[in-house]
């Protein structure tokens, strides 16, 4: 396509995403009723076969890679005319378990509708996400024949589990992977009905730490002269983290940097609002009573560290006069840019041993590296300038707290601008009971993804 070209067949391609409505959202229902619970492997695969030839039909090739002995990824191209650049495109179709069911109102897997809602386990998290980019690719297609860029697509089945299996995709793919900016679906938008349009990633070491005891439980009346793992765990915790939340660990906050200039314009104009992330929160105030603005800046350019889980001995109703045999916690360090997740690890283990807590297992469940992309790429302005036009505002973020293998980090690793974006309505609640996404912001979801492909197609590669 020329210059402009795209840009100016947009419109066409935006009344057939309108036309269509009715058949993306029951396609969107039939994949929400298609169970991919992460870890649940036979179902993951058969949900990505199925997403394999609703790609196939929306002209794109499609296959499923087997990385590891985990959920394979599902990878497809649509290419463009000669000589256009390329987007790769990230989501998952895994979804976290949707337990207790008994919470739900609405069956998990039904994707019942009601009231412009669609209800069901990955709604939003992330298959209307992952849709958005197909049926966004597939009006193209009906319109003009194909993108008006080459389309890469990358479909998780692991990214509930942590995604340990795309560094291995990405080195099994090598330069098919080749594209000039990465574009992840799989977020929403703010309160204020904006899209959150995402420049970076927190990185992210999920570790579980076990003190052991006697090999049995023991009478507690032995606890004067017998160790307790609880205490030890306990112990060993406080050492960790203080109630000034200040970190112990002996070296872990040096490579902390403030946010420069360009970090502190940008976090002024999302126009985050802390008194509200309170009230949904049923909260009074933030951790050491902090304002507003340096409850942001601690939350996007700060570590952090979440006891996410402790478990040991008895818990249930009445008394039981235990030692018990073994303690657990579950500890999630959530870092930032020039920490590394296996040099916090080192530091943890580093720390245990001197304070005297050699004794404490340390296992790693997950690590995430951090990600950041220059605020001046093009691709920011494409994706801003989409968004402000489909959801009526852009957020922009200048790094996530949240940590994951998307477009930031893809970018990272391929050495293009990637940022992170996503569909889901105000409170979606993801991962809880009752998950939905409204059929509206769904279709603008779409209309987002196709507008991205329109626009990026007139500014080349830069």
């Amino acid at each position: 396509m020329t210059e402009s070209r795209a840009v100016a067949r947009l419109p066409e391609v935006l009344s057939e995403i309108d036309r269509s409505a009715a058949s993306s959202i029951d396609r969107l229902c039939e994949l929400i009723r298609r169970p991919s619970r992460t870890g649940q492997l036979e179902e993951v695969r058969a949900c990505g076969e199925w997403l394999a030839g609703e790609l196939r039909q929306a002209g794109f090739s499609a296959e499923l890679v087997d990385v590891d002995a985990g959920a394979p990824v599902l990878y497809a191209e649509a290419p463009g005319p000669p000589g256009v650049p390329t987007l790769l495109f990230y989501s998952h179709y895994d979804v976290i378990s949707p337990e207790p069911v008994a919470a739900w109102t609405y069956p998990p897997f039904g994707a019942v509708r009601e009231e412009g809602r669609i209800y069901g386990r990955g709604a939003t998290d992330a298959k209307a996400n992952v849709l958005s980019i197909v049926e966004g690719v597939a009006a193209w297609g009906r319109v003009a024949g194909g993108p008006p860029v080459g389309v890469k697509l990358m479909l998780d089945g692991e990214e509930e589990a942590g995604s340990s299996n795309l560094p291995g995709f990405l080195a099994l793919m090598g330069d098919r992977l080749a594209a000039d900016g990465a574009v992840s679906f799989d977020g929403g938008v703010d309160a204020s009905g904006r899209s959150k349009i995402g420049l970076g990633t927190s990185g992210m070491l999920y570790v579980e730490l076990r003190a052991r005891g006697a090999i049995r439980e023991i009478h507690s009346a032995a606890a004067r002269i017998f160790p307790n793992p609880a205490w030890r765990l306990v112990w060993a915790l406080a050492s960790i983290k203080g109630p000034d939340e200040t970190f112990g660990i002996e070296g872990f906050a040096d490579p902390v940097r403030p946010p420069d200039e360009t970090d502190r314009r940008m976090m002024t104009a999302m126009g985050w609002e802390g008194r509200r992330q309170l009230r949904e929160a049923g909260l009074e105030s933030f951790v050491l009573g902090l304002p507003d603005e340096a409850a942001l800046e601690r939350l996007l350019f700060q570590p952090g560290l979440a006891l996410a889980g402790i478990s040991s001995g008895f818990t249930g109703p009445g008394m039981k006069a235990v030692i018990p045999t073994d303690a657990v916690a579950k500890l999630e360090f959530r870092i930032v840019p020039d920490q590394e997740p296996e040099t916090v690890l080192a530091q943890l283990r580093s720390h245990l041993d001197r304070h005297g807590f050699g004794d404490i297992a340390v296992e790693v469940l997950a690590t995430v590296e951090t990600a950041r992309t220059d605020p001046d790429s093009h691709l920011v302005a494409i994706v801003a300038e989409a968004a402000r036009q489909q959801f009526g505002g852009a957020m922009i973020k200048p790094t996530e707290e949240y940590a994951g293998r998307q477009g930031a980090w893809l970018g990272a690793m391929l050495g293009i601008p990637g940022v992170q974006t996503g569909v889901g309505p105000p409170g979606f609640r993801g991962h809880a009971a009752d998950e939905f996404v409204t059929e509206e912001h769904f279709l603008k979801g779409i209309r987002l993804a196709a507008s991205i492909l329109g626009m990026y197609a007139d500014h080349g590669r830069t």
